[in-house]
């Protein structure tokens, strides 16, 4: 093989793996941000309660009602909800738990 072939293998397999590995990157960012949201929005549908990692930061803490501000915030922009009635069910759920907090 000349070297122009082997140069243009090399750019080649280069640019796969670059491709490939921005895909890899770009879901992991997504599944961290979006992901995580959607799986404390289940969480707190389905127990009515806050998720462990924000209850051990104390059920008072002034963090714990940003982050719920937050999420309702989220669930009242997002694309990613079914229905208007789900995103009315969505926001009374994170309403208790916002009640909860501040009892």
């Amino acid at each position: 093989m000349t070297p122009f072939v082997v140069a243009i293998l090399l750019y080649l397999i280069a640019m796969i793996a670059f491709i490939l590995g921005t895909v890899w990157m770009i879901r992991t960012l997504v599944n961290h941000t979006v992901g995580r949201k959607h799986r404390i929005l289940e969480h707190i549908t389905e127990t009515g309660n806050l998720p462990e990692e924000w209850l051990n930061e104390g059920r008072d803490s002034v963090r714990v009602k940003k982050k719920l501000n937050k999420l309702m915030e989220y669930a009242r922009k997002t694309r990613f909800v079914d229905s208007e009635e789900t995103r009315a069910l969505l926001l009374s759920k994170l309403e208790k738990a916002k009640v909860q907090v501040e009892e």
